[in-house]
């Protein structure tokens, strides 16, 4: 009976450190975590340069949702407060049949869409370098044979994806400007 209370209250007191604990990791240099007024990120609505509607407002809530995730950024809606902005926009977007039948109908498809993504910070205006300032990203679909989906289903993944490029790029800048790193 003694060892079931322990155990339970053992429990109870991890599970409300669990519940109650800030999302991912604080990023250290050096040993030290990173401030929280230097994490704050702004992440501007995506714009989209291609014929593909809605495509851009689909991305802008990935890259919010991934960076949230990850918790290296503190994101904000008031671009004001934020020490960093993030930039990006939908520069090509493409759809070309791969497999076709005997009839010359299309029976699977890639989508190709490059990103153009920047981060900036806010008091200076000033461009942190990153490793790529264009992100591409790959998806092949069929609506006819093996795994089937939708176009849209397929842009979905592919926007997925591409926010965990977009996030990695931008937290990998970020963090190397500060430390003073060269990428």
């Amino acid at each position: 009976m003694k060892q079931g209370v322990i155990i339970l209250l053992f429990l109870t007191v991890s599970g409300c450190s669990f519940l109650f604990k800030e999302p991912g990791r604080p990023p250290k240099i050096d040993g030290v975590p990173v401030p929280d007024s230097k994490r704050l990120l702004y992440i501007q609505n995506v714009r989209n340069n291609t014929y593909s509607p809605g495509m851009h407002t689909r991305l802008t809530q990935m890259i919010m949702e991934e960076i949230d995730r990850r918790g290296r950024f503190i994101t904000t809606r008031e671009k004001t407060l934020a020490k960093y902005r993030l930039y990006a926009e939908i520069v090509h977007y493409q759809k070309v049949g791969d497999l076709m039948d005997l009839a010359d109908q299309h029976i699977t498809s890639e989508l190709f869409v490059v990103t153009r993504v920047e981060i900036i910070e806010a008091e200076t205006g000033v461009k942190i370098p990153m490793e790529r300032s264009e992100i591409p990203g790959r998806v092949h679909f069929s609506t006819q044979i093996g795994y089937r989906e939708s176009e849209l289903e397929a842009q979905n993944r592919l926007l997925r994806v591409m926010a965990l490029r977009i996030a990695e790029e931008a937290e990998r800048a970020w963090y190397y400007s500060l430390s003073g790193v060269l990428n």
